[in-house]
């Protein structure tokens, strides 16, 4: 039994993360690959995720959702106090809330921090939340982190590799039942991940929409899932021989079935697309503080994708030559039997789970 002050006995754990999702889905999809590792590792542990908007169905009922909403009083505090957590886990953003959380010497702090464009990067080094914070993971490899990290985080920041999603031959059978992919067909997938920036949005599926106009006379087996992400608000038409998705739970697995893909840059895409080893075609998008650019560019320097920044008729033009091109596809491909990608889902999870046990 533990006397009053002493560390109380091992449990499985109670793990509260904090997770942004107005916009995108990528915090969302890496707590959920961090949870389904500590779920293995634990499988009594109690998650909750602490949301700021309700994720899209359909959820997993083994992690509990916590919906910010500040008109009813429900916010991150309100969230801390009424589950009692053992570790908070934040990921990307970590704001001054962290100075407002009931205080306990048992109370255990986790930072998910995916690298930043420079000047904002600089900002996270610089923020005094990190001095609350017991650990933090960074979802990189240090070569592709490529910042330096400050002294005084070293000691308590490990390196785990991309956290991704893993594919599933299994679903991608009951994918292909689903969207009807007939054999022979050339499926083109493109996507804006969560969909939620409207502006880069809608200048994608511009382009995307000249690329099919391009591909349809040309390909009579062509097939188009355009997965527009669940936060997209505007309207789209298909064109012969194209389905618009609003959201696909499973997107991984269908990037797997793609003969290619057409896509921004976010972190979980393009991390998806190298795992699955699918040839790609990156529109970047400028965002304020997610070096889109620099993501994608590392994979075409390795011969395993083209990136076209710049988004207008000539592009499309461009593009749909690569895609209807066998030999540039199958370069590709080739290209990826000698990549290698390590995976941080595990790690992370057991970094997290190791900050309850000291």
């Amino acid at each position: 039994m533990s006397g009053a002050g002493d560390k109380p006995l091992k449990s499985p754990g109670r793990f509260l993360f904090q997770l942004h999702n107005r916009r995108g889905m990528g915090h969302l999809m890496r707590g959920r690959n961090i949870a389904a590792e500590i779920r293995a590792l634990r499988p009594s542990a109690e998650i909750l995720f602490y949301t700021r908007s309700a994720p899209p169905a359909p959820w997993d009922p083994d992690i509990r959702l916590f919906v910010e909403n500040p008109d009813r009083g429900s916010r991150w505090h309100d969230a801390v106090l009424s589950f009692s957590p053992d570790v908070l886990v934040y990921d990307t953003l970590l704001s001054g809330e962290i100075r407002c959380e009931p205080d306990s010497p048992f109370l255990r702090r986790v930072y998910v921090m995916r690298k930043s464009k420079e000047s904002r990067q600089a900002e996270i080094f610089d923020n005094p939340a990190l001095d609350w914070v017991d650990r933090i993971v960074i979802p990189h490899l240090p070569e592709e982190f490529s910042v330096d990290l400050p002294v005084s985080l070293q000691r308590k920041s490990i390196y785990v590799g991309p956290i991704v999603r893993l594919p599933r031959k299994e679903t991608q059978s009951a994918l292909k039942t689903k969207y009807r992919i007939a054999e022979g067909e050339y499926l083109l997938t493109s996507t804006t991940g969560g969909g939620g920036f409207a502006d880069h949005a809608e200048s994608f599926f511009e382009t995307v929409f000249e690329v099919h106009r391009r591909l349809c006379p040309q390909m009579p087996n062509l097939r188009h899932l355009v997965v527009t992400g669940p936060n997209f608000k505007g309207s789209l038409r298909p064109l012969e021989r194209m389905e618009i998705v609003s959201y696909e739970p499973d997107l991984i697995d269908l990037i797997a079935l793609s003969d290619i893909v057409i896509a921004e840059g976010g972190y979980n895409t393009v991390n998806e697309i190298r795992l699955t080893k699918t040839p790609a075609v990156f529109l970047p998008s400028d965002r304020k503080f997610d070096d889109q650019e620099e993501r994608v560019r590392s994979l075409e320097e390795k011969g395993l994708a083209f990136v076209f920044p710049e988004r207008s008729s000539t592009v499309a033009s461009e593009i749909s030559r690569l895609c209807a091109s066998a030999s540039v596809l199958e370069q590709i491909r080739r290209n990826y039997e000698s990549d290698r990608m390590v995976i941080g889902n595990r790690t992370a999870a057991e970094a997290i789970v190791e900050c309850i046990d000291r």
